[in-house]
């Protein structure tokens, strides 16, 4: 055989070769990173942009809260003589972040603040006597119901007690045209918009302030949930609840259930689930109506001390 017809024979022998070995490299590198790191990547990934995860590492669970809202949450001094909040909502996010392992860190703001830090995700939830809109639903999520407004009292309106002979039927106070108050960003706002033109609603950081509006005659109505303002106006003797009977703002109780509220992102699903395990737990074992009433009697008691 001549030395150029071994060469050629050579090259067939490589040429043969060669795409069997491509094909043992390719399925080797294919199973080694099926088998280690894409997976594990993906792993890492989803863990770390999981809000459950997020808030355990961190170590605390930001509540967003507006504490003008007895007895869901409000201030107390303390045995130290420190201002405190407390209230059933704030007993269950601390349940919460006890579930979770956590300290739980309340961010105080007005309500019109609340709502703004968990759009923008400053809060990891908020807890502030929420009941879901459409509104709100277009930029946030929401837990399931843990609390009915209808329970122990109703959407109502406050006004001056020598007002009251003018407003027979709630038609009666719609055409008068009155001023009415509410506080900013809340469903009693919503509310206040079907009984007078927007001209005629002033807004208030807190329903106290609208209460004290009313007291001292900047204003004539406030819009209020009476659950609430029940204990509040026992310190303005001038000043009364209209009866349900007649002036039930929210007959079809569309806001009649509180709920949480958190950022809307895609990977709050875990952390959800755990506030709606606390949630049914909790309504379970009987808590949240205790918690409720005990919050009554602090809250009465914080009142009669002023």
């Amino acid at each position: 055989m001549s030395k150029q017809s071994k060469i050629s024979k050579q090259l067939k022998k490589y040429v043969l070769f060669l795409p069997l070995l491509l094909l043992l490299l390719i399925v080797t590198s294919a199973c080694s990173n099926n088998g280690d790191t894409s997976d594990g990547d993906s792993n890492q990934e989803t863990a770390e942009d999981d809000k459950l995860a997020e808030i355990k590492k961190a170590g605390k669970l930001v509540l967003g809260t507006s504490p003008d809202f007895p007895p869901f949450e409000f201030y107390v001094l303390n045995d130290s003589n420190q201002k405190e909040i407390v209230g059933s909502d704030i007993s269950l996010a601390q349940a919460i972040a006890d579930e979770i392992g956590v300290d739980l860190e309340i961010k105080a703001t007005d309500f019109n603040g609340v709502l703004a830090n968990i759009q923008t995700g400053s809060v990891d939830l908020g807890i502030s006597g929420f009941a879901k809109t459409e509104a709100r639903a277009d930029v946030m999520d929401f837990s399931e119901g843990y609390q009915q407004e209808v329970s122990d009292g109703y959407q109502g309106i406050i006004v001056p007690k020598a007002a009251v002979d003018k407003y027979k039927t709630l038609d009666d106070l719609k055409n008068a045209e009155i001023t009415i108050g509410a506080q900013g960003g809340s469903i009693q706002y919503e509310i206040a918009q079907k009984l007078t033109s927007e001209t005629n609603i002033k807004q208030y950081g807190t329903t106290d302030a609208a209460i004290m509006a009313l007291d001292s005659g900047d204003i004539d109505a406030v819009t209020v949930s009476t659950s609430s303002a029940s204990q509040v106006i026992s310190s303005f003797p001038d000043l009364t609840i209209l009866p349900k009977d007649g002036f039930d703002l929210d007959s079809d109780n569309v806001y009649g259930t509180n709920v949480v509220g958190f950022p809307k992102d895609d990977n709050n699903k875990s952390f959800i689930d755990l506030v709606n395990k606390v949630i049914q737990d909790n309504k379970g074992n009987g808590n949240i109506e205790k918690w409720k009433d005990e919050a009554k009697a602090q809250s009465t008691e914080a009142i009669d001390a002023e």
